[in-house]
C-alpha cells in the first residue's frame, strides 16, 4: 500500500516541479485512420471525461495542472491492474498533498472514466 502511496506522491511532486499541465492535445486527423490514432483519440476522450468530472466533483480544488491530475488517475488504474482495492488505494493516497475528498474523488472518477473495466456497480 506505501507504494502506491509514494508512487502518487512522486507523481504530484513531478507535476508541481515541472509545470506541465495542459489537457493533451487531440491527434490530428490523417486520411487512413489507423488503430493507434483511434487508441489515442479513446484516451484523449477518456481523460477529457475524466478532468471534466473531477472538476464537477472538486470545484473549491486547484485543477489548474490537468497533467498532473490526470497522472494520478492512470496511478490509480495502475493500482487496480496490480490488484490493489479501491480502500488500499484511497488509504494510500489520503493525507500528504491530497485530501480525503480529493482522494475518494480520483479513486472513483478514475475508475469511471480512465479503467472502466473496474467502475463501480450502481
Amino acid at each position: 500500500m506505501r507504494k502506491i502511496g509514494a508512487l502518487a506522491a512522486a507523481i504530484l511532486a513531478a507535476g508541481m516541479l515541472s509545470g506541465c499541465g495542459a489537457l493533451p492535445v487531440a491527434p490530428s486527423r490523417s486520411a487512413t485512420p489507423t488503430a493507434t490514432s483511434s487508441a489515442a483519440e479513446e484516451a484523449f476522450a477518456q481523460e477529457t471525461a475524466y478532468y471534466t468530472a473531477l472538476r464537477k466533483q472538486l470545484p473549491q480544488t486547484d485543477l489548474s495542472n490537468a497533467g498532473l491530475w490526470i497522472d494520478l488517475g492512470r496511478a490509480v488504474c495502475k493500482a487496480f491492474d496490480n490488484g490493489l482495492t479501491p480502500k488500499e488505494v484511497f488509504d494510500s493516497m489520503k493525507g500528504g498533498a491530497i485530501s480525503e475528498p480529493e482522494a475518494s474523488a480520483v479513486v472513483v472518477i478514475s475508475g469511471i472514466h480512465l479503467c472502466p473495466e473496474y467502475a463501480p456497480t450502481p
